[in-house]
């Protein structure tokens, strides 16, 4: 993508950010005007306008060259292959998120999609719950205390479901609606307390219940009443309340025996959900 400034005496990019996951590429940016010069991704493009308006100009599937004015808050789905140009006059806002095609394909076959679907261009309409997940990833990839792999893969399998579901020709998939059985939570939760050390991810944690990462975190909140990020998050601050009893085990080792980034990490989380940071824990424990 080849992009040409109004100006070439000021900075394009008023600010910027990025952010990237398995499969998965989100971006923020505000921007000086500017042309972007037409080309063809090899991957799935979705792009919000957070603030400002554009021009688009995209050649559709049946070769009619369609130009279309986008504002605030408007959602434009760009296909793989699909040729695309836009112009904008004043600084815009804009979010954008880039979906490998195989990653794509992956995940609508792991949830019982039909295989052969094409993801509709669609230019004007507002989608909130794409604006508000895009948002939120940006925001984990750039804390200092993230919620884990379990979280930001949650999000990604609800946003790319959501775009199979309303934003592509495949057909529904039938729900899984009930919960797990006695068998599978408990494998699940060995599995956990097994590797709270580790930064665990959603794909692993299903693969032991054997269902895919969208049904599986569906039926274990159903069951336990938590989403998996919830679970593994009070699992690794209970866990760390009984290392904390050991007056001897540095509170470094702690955090690294609980699976946190690092002790700023774990005295940030321990603090929120305890109220205490965990020195004042463990002193008044062992008092």
């Amino acid at each position: 993508m080849q992009i040409e400034w109004k100006s070439d005496k000021l900075e394009p990019f008023l600010c910027k950010q990025f952010g990237e996951w398995p499969g998965v590429h989100v971006h923020w940016a505000r921007v000086m005007p500017g042309r972007m010069i037409e080309h063809k991704n090899a991957y799935h493009e979705v792009n919000v306008a957070i603030n400002g308006s554009l021009v688009t100009e995209k050649v559709s599937a049946s070769g009619k060259r369609v130009v279309t004015r986008g504002s605030s808050g408007n959602l434009c789905v760009t296909p793989a292959g699909q040729s695309i140009a836009a112009h904008w006059d004043e600084p815009i806002e804009n979010m954008g998120f880039s979906f490998d095609p195989q990653f794509i394909s992956k995940i609508a076959a792991e949830n019982n999609f039909s295989p052969n679907f094409e993801f509709i261009e669609v230019y004007k309409k507002e989608d909130a719950l794409i604006q508000n997940i895009g948002l939120t990833l940006l925001a984990e990839s750039r804390s200092e205390t993230p919620s884990g792999k379990v979280f930001t893969d949650s999000l990604i399998q609800t946003l790319t479901l959501h775009l199979l579901t309303n934003y592509s020709t495949t057909k529904v998939a039938n729900m899984v609606n009930g919960g797990l059985s006695g068998y599978k939570v408990r494998r699940v939760k060995e599995f956990i307390a097994e590797n709270l050390e580790d930064d665990l991810n959603l794909s692993e944690i299903a693969a032991v219940a054997e269902l895919s990462q969208y049904h599986f975190a569906r039926a274990f909140r159903k069951t336990i009443g938590l989403t998996p990020q919830q679970y593994v998050m009070r699992q690794r601050i209970e866990k760390a309340k009984l290392l904390l009893s050991n007056a001897d085990l540095p509170l470094v080792e702690v955090s690294l025996r609980t699976g946190f980034k690092n002790q700023s990490h774990f005295t940030t989380l321990f603090r929120k959900f305890t109220k205490f940071t965990p020195k004042t824990w463990r002193d008044l424990k062992l008092a």
